[in-house]
């Protein structure tokens, strides 16, 4: 099932959005009129009521944020295969705004705290009023179903691994101090940072399978490096990369694996956190 972002930063007010979220509703604001036809509008109206129409003919899993009523929390719910929009006209009790909005309602929605799940906060799209969100697809469903993330790499959003590649490093002695952010500052270079030794330690995390693109990445990070540089490229398992005698390659089930067999409590409590694991 497809998985979906909406923001509800229409023209409201906060005792009107707090409806919205006790009724389970999502909702568009394109005007205060009554018609759901896409055409009536214009073009960012349309464009937006067209995708809800698409997930409503096609059933969808929902993320909704409200951050205007409630800062720490959203909504995740269904968008049933054939369910309607629905115009509906709501009403601020002590202002007397009223407002009509295109509706749909969430099918099982439960309330999701951001700290419980902060990747959902981490990916949220940043200017879309209402569109995909494959990046989230894993978290929302393991969310909704109450259930923890199968413990697999791949269940893990990109950031995500890159931060569990520097645990890596650090659980293996092989990193000490940061350079620089993780994943940021540097076009090539994913972890950049200083071993026990007073080496620099580079290293390349990435999703790729493409054995092209793989070689130029590693091209790339040797390119940076100095001859005392301690060089890792972390990437999936069974990534065709021809390999060099000058980088050490990881693969995300090893780093895992390490991390995993850990009896450090601050790590297990990381994992859990980040699979939404509460018995770990």
């Amino acid at each position: 099932m497809q998985s979906v972002f909406i923001r509800h930063n229409c023209s409201s007010t906060p005792l009107v959005l707090q409806q919205l979220w006790d009724r389970r509703l999502i909702a568009l604001h394109y005007n205060d009129s009554f018609s759901t036809n896409p055409s009536d509008y214009d073009s960012a109206g349309r464009k937006a009521l067209d995708r809800l129409w698409r997930y409503c003919r096609e059933g969808a899993i929902v993320g909704a944020d409200y951050h205007r009523f409630n800062r720490t929390a959203m909504l995740v719910g269904q968008i049933t295969k054939g369910a309607s929009v629905k115009p509906v006209e709501f009403c601020d009790p002590t202002t007397g705004a009223t407002f009509v909005y295109k509706t749909v309602a969430l099918h099982g929605a439960v309330e999701v705290s951001y700290a419980d799940f902060p990747l959902l906060v981490g990916v949220q799209p940043r200017q879309a009023t209402i569109t995909g969100w494959p990046a989230a697809e894993k978290v929302l469903v393991s969310a909704l179903s109450h259930q923890p993330l199968p413990h697999e790499p791949s269940c893990l959003h990109p950031s995500q691994l890159e931060v569990l590649c520097y645990e890596w490093l650090r659980e293996s002695r092989s990193l000490d101090r940061l350079l620089m952010p993780i994943g940021r500052g540097l076009v090539d270079i994913d972890i950049l940072g200083i071993n026990q030794n007073g080496n620099r330690v580079i290293a390349q995390v990435t999703h790729s399978m493409c054995a092209s693109d793989l070689l130029d990445k590693q091209e790339r990070l040797l390119q940076h490096a100095r001859p005392e540089d301690k060089i890792y490229f972390f990437l999936p398992e069974s990534a065709p990369l021809k390999p060099d005698s000058r980088v050490q390659t990881i693969d995300f089930n090893q780093v895992l694996n390490k991390l995993e067999a850990s009896s450090s409590v601050s790590t297990k409590r990381m994992l859990s956190e980040m699979f939404a694991d509460r018995n770990m």
